[in-house]
C-alpha cells in the first residue's frame, strides 16, 4: 500500500501506471504469443479427433465382414426363415424333412392345489395363513431362515456368522453356500476338501476346502433353532414386529428393569391353536398380546411400571432393552433341472410369512431355468422349462426333477411320472430335420451353421431352400459410407488449410478486453483465431498422401486387371479441382459390385509388403496413423504433459519468459516509486526550507 503526491500534489499512480505500460509492451506480445500457441495446440487436437473417428471407419473397413455382405432367402418363410450375418459363404441348403421341432418340458399338477374351489388359495398372503386353504397340508418345521452376504476383506479358509449366544445352526441339509457364484457342498465335521466348506453348528464358522480370496462374495442361506433379538421401547411404544408365523410357546422376552432385576416373560395361546397368544410373566400378569401369523407384539400398560424413573434433566425418555427369542415355521424343497449349462440342483428355505407368489418368484429368478405360475381358473400350477430340447440322456430322462415329499410334491401335487402315464407331462424334445441330405438334430429350433441362423416353424415333409447371396446393395452402402466419411474428413481439414489470416487480429490483452464488450471480444478472438493452421505442412502432407494412396493401383495377383483403382469402378474427384473430395459414378460402382465382388474387397482391403500391394484402406490407415503420430509430436493429447510435446516445450519456455520478464518489471515499479518517493522528500524539503525563510519577512 503505497500513499503518494502528498508533498506534490501529483498523481503519482496514475504516472507510474503509465509507464508500466510502455515497459509491458514487450511482455504483451510474449502472452499473446503463448496465445497463439495454445490455439494452435486446440486445433491440432481437434484435428486428431476427427483423424481418429476416421481411423474407426478405417478399422471397420479392414473386416473381411464389411466387403462379403450377404442375404438370405427362404422359399417357404412359413416353415423355415433364416438370417445370416456378414462374412458367411455364399450356400444353399435344402431342408428336405422336418420330423419334429423342440419342445420345452413342461409339469402341471394332477388336481387343484385347494381344499374348496368356491375358496381358492390367496398367493398374496402368507402361507401360514392360508394353510388351511391347501387341499394337503403343509409340513412345517421350526427355526428361524436366516440369509447372510459377507464380502471377505482378506483372503483365508474360515468365515463367521457370527450367531447369538446360546443360537445354533440346525438343517444343514438344506443349507447353501456360494462363493462368488460357485456353489461348496456342505458338510459336518470333516476336513472339508476342495469344493466344501465345513460347518460348526455351534459357533456358525465356515472352514472351506479353498482359499478364498479377499474381497469375495460369500452367500449364506441357513436356519437356526431359534432367532435372538434386541428391542428397545418406551413408555409411548404399543407394539414391535417380529417374523411372522411365529411357533407358539416358544416366545421368550427378558429384560432388567430400572432397579436391574432380570425379568423373564413368556407366551401362552388364548385358545388351543389360536392365532393369538398372551405375553405373561411367571405371576400370570398379563404384558399384552402377540399374533403369530404376523409376528405383531402388541404391549399393554403392565410395562410402565418397570421402566427407570424420569428425572428432570433427563434429556432421553426412560427405555427397556428387550432381549426376543423366538420360532417360526418354514419348510424346505429341493428341485434339479437338466440344462444347456449342465445339472442344476437348487434348494429353498422358505419362511411361513411368505406367500405363493414368493415362492414361484425364487424359482422363477433362480439358477434353475424354469417358469413356474399359478392359474387360479383351473386351480393348477404350472412348471416349464425355458430351455426346449432334450439335457437328460440318463435312463429316466427327465428334465424337471422333484424331490418326494416336500412342498411341491406333498402340497402342490407335482410328480416324478413318464410321459406315458401322465397327461400333466409334456416331454421334451429335440428338434429333428434333414438339410442337405443329412438327417441331424437340434435342441433349439433356432440354431446356427455356417454363419447361418435358422428358424424351424413347422414340421413338414415339404423341401425349403435357403439361399445365401451376395447382397450388392448393401456392399454398395457401405462403400458409399466410407465416402461420405472422407469427404467430411477432407472438407474439415480444407477449411483449416485455406482458413484466410487476419494478421492484424492478435490476441488481446487484459486491458484491451476491459475497453470492450463480451460480444466484441468474441468476434474480435474468432479473427484472431481465423488461420492459426492455414497452409500447415501436416495437414497439407496428408490430404497429399491421401490423393496418392486412393488413386495409385493395387497390385495383386487375384484382382482384375480392370478394376485396380477406384476410378476404374467409378470413384473419382470432384469436378471441383480445389478439392480432395470424391464422388460415386453409382451405375459403375454398383457395375463393377456385381462383376466381381471379390475384385472389390482386394482392391480396398488387400494386404501386402509393399505399398503398391497394399489396398486402398490398408494404405489410408497406414497414413492417418502416421499423422496422428506427427500431430501427437506436435502438440500431444489430453493426458500429456508439456514436455512430451514441441509446443508444451515452447509454452514452457514462454512461461518462463513472463515470469523474468514479470519480476524485472515489478523491479522496475519499485524503482519508479523510489525515485517519486525521493522527489517527494525533496519538495518536502523545500517546502519546509521556504516557510522557514518566510517567516523572516513578516
Amino acid at each position: 500500500m503505497r500513499v503518494t503526491g502528498l508533498a506534490s500534489g501529483m498523481n503519482i499512480d496514475e504516472i507510474v501506471e503509465n509507464m508500466m505500460k510502455a515497459q509491458s509492451i514487450p511482455l504483451n506480445k510474449i502472452k499473446q504469443q503463448k496465445t497463439l500457441l495454445e490455439w494452435q495446440r486446440d486445433s491440432y487436437r481437434e484435428m486428431n479427433t476427427l483423424l481418429l473417428d476416421f481411423r474407426s471407419q478405417l478399422t471397420n473397413m479392414k473386416l473381411s465382414s464389411f466387403y462379403r455382405t450377404r442375404s438370405v432367402a427362404s422359399t417357404n418363410e412359413d416353415i423355415v426363415s433364416a438370417t445370416v450375418a456378414s462374412g458367411a459363404g455364399q450356400s444353399s441348403y435344402t431342408i428336405s424333412k422336418i420330423s419334429s421341432l423342440a419342445v420345452a418340458e413342461s409339469r402341471m399338477t394332477n388336481s387343484g392345489i385347494s381344499k374348496q374351489s368356491s375358496n381358492k388359495v390367496d398367493t398374496t398372503k402368507s402361507l401360514f395363513s392360508i394353510q388351511d386353504a391347501f387341499a394337503k397340508e403343509i409340513t412345517w418345521k421350526q427355526g428361524s431362515v436366516e440369509s447372510k452376504s459377507i464380502v471377505t476383506k482378506e483372503g483365508g479358509r474360515t468365515i463367521s456368522l457370527g450367531l447369538a449366544d446360546g443360537v445354533q445352526i440346525t438343517d444343514l441339509e438344506n443349507m447353501t453356500v456360494e462363493v462368488n457364484g460357485i456353489k461348496y457342498t456342505v458338510i459336518d465335521g470333516e476336513t472339508p476338501k476342495s469344493g466344501e466348506v465345513m460347518v460348526n453348528k455351534d459357533t456358525g464358522e465356515l472352514t472351506f476346502g479353498d482359499t478364498i480370496a479377499a474381497n469375495s462374495t460369500v452367500k449364506v442361506n441357513y436356519v437356526t433353532d431359534k432367532k435372538v433379538e434386541n428391542k428397545t421401547i418406551t413408555k409411548d411404544t404399543t407394539q414391535i414386529q417380529l417374523k411372522g408365523a411365529l411357533v407358539p410357546e416358544q416366545i421368550k422376552l427378558s429384560f432388567k428393569d430400572g432397579n436391574g432385576t432380570s425379568i423373564e416373560l413368556s407366551d401362552k395361546p388364548i385358545l388351543d391353536n389360536s392365532k393369538i397368544g398372551q405375553i405373561i410373566d411367571k405371576d400370570g400378569n398379563k404384558f399384552g398380546e402377540i399374533n403369530y401369523e404376523t409376528g405383531v407384539i402388541t404391549f399393554n400398560s403392565e410395562f410402565s411400571k418397570y421402566f427407570p424413573a424420569e428425572t428432570e434433566n433427563s434429556k432421553e425418555k426412560p427405555k427397556l432393552e428387550l432381549t426376543i427369542t423366538s420360532q417360526q415355521n418354514y419348510f424346505s424343497f429341493g428341485l434339479t433341472t437338466h440344462t444347456s449349462k449342465g445339472k442344476i440342483d437348487e434348494k429353498f428355505l422358505i419362511q411361513g410369512s411368505e406367500s405363493l407368489n414368493s415362492v414361484m418368484s425364487k424359482v422363477n429368478n433362480s439358477k434353475l431355468g424354469v417358469t413356474m405360475f399359478y392359474d387360479s381358473y383351473s386351480d393348477k400350477v404350472t412348471m416349464t422349462r425355458k430351455e426346449t430340447g432334450v439335457y437328460n440322456n440318463s435312463e429316466n430322462g427327465k428334465e424337471i426333477e422333484f424331490a418326494e415329499g416336500d412342498f411341491l410334491t406333498q402340497v402342490l401335487g407335482f410328480q416324478n411320472v413318464t410321459p406315458e402315464n401322465s397327461e400333466n407331462y409334456i416331454e421334451a424334445k429335440n428338434a429333428t430335420f434333414t438339410i442337405n441330405g443329412l438327417e441331424t438334430s437340434r435342441q433349439s429350433n433356432t440354431f446356427s451353421m455356417n454363419g447361418v441362423t435358422f428358424t424351424l416353424k413347422k414340421t413338414t415333409d415339404e423341401p425349403v431352400t435357403i439361399n445365401v447371396n451376395n447382397d450388392n446393395d448393401a456392399l454398395y452402402e457401405n462403400i458409399k459410407s466410407f465416402v461420405d466419411k472422407y469427404n467430411e474428413l477432407v472438407e474439415k481439414i480444407e477449411k483449416k488449410l485455406s482458413e484466410p489470416k487476419y494478421k492484424d487480429y492478435l490476441p488481446l490483452t487484459d486491458d484491451e478486453k476491459e475497453e470492450l464488450s463480451e460480444t466484441q471480444q468474441e468476434k474480435w478472438e474468432n479473427m484472431a483465431k481465423s488461420g492459426i493452421l492455414r497452409n500447415d505442412s501436416i495437414l497439407s502432407g496428408l490430404i497429399t498422401q491421401m490423393r496418392t494412396a486412393i488413386y495409385s493401383a493395387v497390385n495383386q495377383d487375384d484382382l482384375d486387371s480392370a478394376m485396380k483403382s477406384l476410378s476404374a469402378i467409378g470413384i473419382t474427384t470432384t469436378a471441383d479441382f480445389t478439392t480432395a473430395k470424391l464422388e460415386i459414378n453409382e451405375s459403375k460402382l454398383k457395375a463393377a459390385i456385381e462383376k466381381d465382388p471379390n475384385s472389390i474387397e482386394l482392391l480396398f482391403n488387400g494386404t501386402g509388403a509393399t505399398d503398391g500391394q497394399k489396398g486402398v484402406i490398408q494404405r489410408l490407415y497406414d497414413k492417418v496413423n502416421a499423422t496422428m503420430d506427427q500431430l501427437k509430436e506436435r502438440a500431444g493429447n489430453s493426458y500429456s504433459v508439456n514436455n512430451q510435446f514441441t509446443i508444451g516445450r515452447q509454452l514452457d519456455d514462454l512461461d518462463d519468459r513472463i515470469e523474468r520478464f514479470e519480476d524485472r518489471l515489478a523491479d522496475l515499479e519499485t524503482r519508479y516509486y523510489s525515485q517519486f518517493t525521493a522527489m517527494e522528500q525533496a519538495i518536502q524539503k523545500a517546502n519546509s526550507q521556504a516557510a522557514y525563510l518566510a517567516q523572516f519577512f513578516q
